[in-house]
């Protein structure tokens, strides 16, 4: 289906929509402190967020009590650790990829408060939870100037979060200039703008050129002219490369057999998509996608095991299995750092009244593969109910945190991340990894053991 000049002015309004900066408020500089050493060892990083919370002791850290249901299948895998194959019976056959962190934590228990830890790996500021950018933003921002003639691909791509109350809306560039914002894509709605038809794309030629031929104010644009509408002009313009290039549509087209293999449902799709954008080296360096329902507070199980985690764990099972056997497959997954956790874990022990749990700071699991990544292995532990850490398995001698996946990310992306934007809004350096965290400073860095 070709847009039509409405939705072509509206793609362009997504750039002046939402926190507008003033020129002179624009990021001005930004410096190294430390020159920190990187891995380079991703060109593109997909991060699997997990909204509203797994249940660690269900999942990637199995715990046994009175409360577990007896057809979770949990074996012991030939790593030494133990696995349920009865909730995630496709991921066990690549667990030799995979190393599963459970010494990790958060800060925070509170959804959006998660969220946007998790998304832009700094601590809720009121004064500037607007101007502080995403990590995909950052990245983006990074790549501002290693894009190749051939790239059609925004670096930012994000599918299927859900912008609610409770979770928060999906952070974005903050400060940074408006083409580091994320291209959102929603699969559960069949949202995909940026699809043209072949038999379209003639038609979609003929009102670009009338929207141009209309539009006189982008005529005579120069450095003179006003920000928000040079950045209105570089934002359609891009939008407009990727829906006219050719193998735009080959990147959002999905078989009914591969639908199948992903779990036909939208955290497979998204994933198929991220696939796909991965596949063709067109410029996306970080995806993120999201499943959301993880928060069980209520029949974590389901009534009659047929709800909670048993609708949930099947539909991450084939998509996240799908989506490492063909980033495997195809040679992509050595070059392609994927990472899959939540905002935070859940309670331990006994279920509540209701047959659930409620969120949980203390421990929580965080799952990483490809770009260099050692799998086959757990790296740290914990007690028999999953809550308290009892060895963190890694050279930093204390928990694992968001701040530290942040800058294992833009390491592996080649980042350096002792840099910081200065010439903010609110006057304070935006530091990419910034030690003063929820509650106390910590000498945040690279995972490093996640390689050795």
């Amino acid at each position: 289906m070709t847009p039509t000049r409405r939705q072509l002015l509206r793609l362009g309004a997504l750039s002046v929509a939402g926190y507008e900066l003033s020129e002179a408020f624009q990021p001005a500089n930004v410096q190294a402190q430390s020159r920190v050493k990187t891995r380079a060892s991703a060109d593109a990083v997909i991060l699997l967020n997990l909204q509203g919370g797994p249940s660690q002791m269900d999942m990637f850290d199995v715990k046994h009590g009175k409360w577990a249901p007896e057809n979770r299948d949990v074996r012991t895998t030939k790593f030494g650790f133990e696995f349920p194959y009865g909730f995630l019976p496709r991921t066990a056959d690549h667990l030799a990829d995979l190393a599963i962190v459970r010494s990790g934590q958060a800060w925070e228990t509170v959804h959006s408060r998660g969220q946007y830890y998790l998304q832009t790996g700094h601590a809720v500021s009121p004064a500037r939870i607007k101007e502080s950018p995403s990590i995909g933003s950052v990245v983006a921002h990074e790549y501002r100037d290693r894009m190749r003639a051939s790239d059609f691909l925004p670096p930012f791509v994000a599918m299927n979060y859900e912008p609610t109350t409770m979770y928060g809306p999906l952070q974005g560039e903050g400060c940074l200039p408006p083409d580091c914002s994320p291209l959102t894509l929603d699969l559960a709605q069949g949202n995909l703008p940026f699809f043209v038809d072949e038999k379209d794309r003639e038609r979609l030629l003929r009102r670009w050129r009338m929207l141009q031929e209309a539009d006189t104010s982008r005529l005579n644009l120069g450095d003179a002219s006003p920000a928000v509408m040079r950045r209105f002009d570089s934002f359609s313009r891009s939008v407009f490369k990727m829906m006219n290039h050719p193998k735009m549509s080959g990147v959002l087209q999905m078989t009914p057999e591969e639908r199948k293999t992903y779990g036909a449902s939208p955290f497979g799709d998204a994933c198929l998509i991220a696939r796909n954008m991965v596949a063709a080296d067109a410029g996306a360096r970080f995806l993120m996608v999201t499943q959301p329902g993880w928060d069980h507070h209520s029949s974590i199980y389901g009534k009659n095991l047929d709800g909670g985690l048993y609708k949930t764990c099947p539909v991450f099972d084939s998509a996240f299995a799908g989506l490492m056997a063909d980033l495997k497959r195809l040679r992509l997954l050595e070059r392609t750092l994927v990472i899959v956790m939540g905002e935070f874990g859940r309670t331990p022990g006994d279920l509540t009244p209701v047959a659930g749990r409620e969120h949980y700071a203390g421990t929580m699991f965080m799952v990483f593969a490809g770009a260099g990544v050692k799998g086959g292995r757990a790296i740290g532990a914990t007690d028999p109910q999953a809550a308290h850490i009892t060895n963190f398995g890694w050279s930093g001698k204390r928990p694992i945190y968001v701040e530290d996946v942040c800058a294992t990310i833009y390491s592996a992306l080649g980042i350096d991340s002792s840099k910081r934007i200065t010439h903010t809004p609110s006057g304070r350096d935006f530091l990419y990894v910034d030690p003063a965290a929820g509650t106390k400073v910590v000498n945040f860095r690279e995972i490093a053991d996640l390689y050795a």
